[in-house]
């Protein structure tokens, strides 16, 4: 080849580069998992929702457990989390006097979903996982 198709080739690779959408955001859900809420008296276990850079390269993001009315319970942001690397967000007192509440997790990266893992887990008193869902 010529160096002046190959300039045109760079030029053309470049633009369609350039021209690809790149999501600016992508969103990971788990499932939803109820917890005891209301039992006057006896220790109350909590939610806690992770996260693991599976990537080559940090990733920035948040990280939320929500209610199942859409009410955020704790939410907190990771910003250059390292490869192998964990963030976590814990929910260990609830506000609502309902004897069960319906929660999940929702975890927000920076570029790409597939570069983080994720799971959502309820403890027990003593901070056993009784329950652990994944994030997809």
């Amino acid at each position: 080849m010529n160096t002046k198709k190959l300039v045109r080739l760079g030029i053309f690779a470049a633009f369609i580069f350039l021209a690809t959408p790149v999501s600016a955001n992508d969103v990971l859900f788990t499932p939803m998992v109820e917890i005891a809420t209301a039992n006057p008296g006896a220790p109350l276990s909590a939610l806690r929702c992770n996260v693991v850079n599976v990537f080559h390269a940090p990733r920035n993001g948040t990280i939320s457990i929500i209610r199942a009315d859409g009410t955020p319970l704790a939410t907190t942001s990771f910003n250059a989390l390292q490869p192998k690397e964990v963030a976590s967000v814990v929910v260990d007192t609830f506000t609502n006097s309902t004897p069960i509440t319906l929660a999940y997790c929702k975890i927000t990266v920076h570029r790409k979903k597939g570069t983080v893992r994720g799971s959502l887990s309820r403890t027990d008193e003593r901070g056993n996982s009784v329950i652990v869902v994944e994030a997809k």
